[in-house]
């Protein structure tokens, strides 16, 4: 469940705002100061900071640059400043999304969904990312001899694509690849071996039968 947290001093714009997203399935916790909100946060996991502008004593804009140099939690700020210098001043703080008072609730959570849609976005990007490092590391540390290592470079700048065997033969054996040649296929079958010795699976090296071999970032079935 996600955690949202709202600051306003505007009590009953809290209390509706609890209600509405209690509804929706958020887990809501309303403070009516930016202190508290800072305080807070220090406290608990908060996913989106749903931040009034005028607020006593710190601002909104004052509480947004605070949450972004402390947290990565993003930021929604409310305000009855509507005017296009106040809508950038809150984007130049950290606001991930801006929504003027007054506003219609289907707006608001329209806003909601698209900050967890590019929180996710973000998120599988960073996952892919931090796979992708791991991988390299782990391939780096196969025990290849050079010609192995060659040509599982070759297929890795090639990662995605289909790599025919005779392209293989010709740029890393510098050879012509001829019917009954099985070099290069022994060298597939050792890298896969040394693959799975090394906890990877062999099936990052695809067999496209009748075309050549396909390097998959992403080990799949077949």
């Amino acid at each position: 469940m996600s955690h949202i947290l709202v600051v306003d001093d505007d009590i009953q714009l809290c209390e509706l705002l609890h209600e509405v997203l209690s509804e929706e399935g958020y887990d809501v916790h309303c403070v009516y100061c930016g202190e508290s909100a800072l305080t807070y946060m220090q406290e608990h996991a908060v996913d989106l900071v749903l931040l009034d502008v005028m607020l006593p004593n710190l601002n909104g804009m004052q509480v947004a640059r605070r949450i972004c140099q402390r947290f990565a939690t993003p930021i929604l700020m409310l305000t009855a400043l509507g005017d296009e210098t106040s809508l950038l001043d809150g984007l130049e703080a950290g606001a991930d999304q801006y929504v003027a008072k007054p506003f219609r609730v289907p707006e608001l959570l329209g806003r909601i969904r698209a900050i967890w849609r590019r929180v996710g976005l973000e998120r599988q990007r960073q996952s892919l990312n931090c796979y992708q490092t791991e991988l390299s590391q782990q391939i780096s540390r196969l025990p290849l001899t050079g010609t192995e290592a060659e040509l599982l470079d070759f297929l890795i700048k090639h990662h995605g694509m289909v790599v025919a065997k005779a392209e293989l033969q010709k740029e890393v054996l510098k050879k012509e690849l001829s019917p009954f040649d099985r070099n290069l296929d022994m060298h597939i079958s050792n890298i896969r071996r040394k693959m799975v010795q090394s906890g990877l699976s062999k099936q990052h090296i695809k067999t496209i039968r009748g075309k050549g071999y396909s390097f998959m970032e992403t080990a799949g079935a077949g």
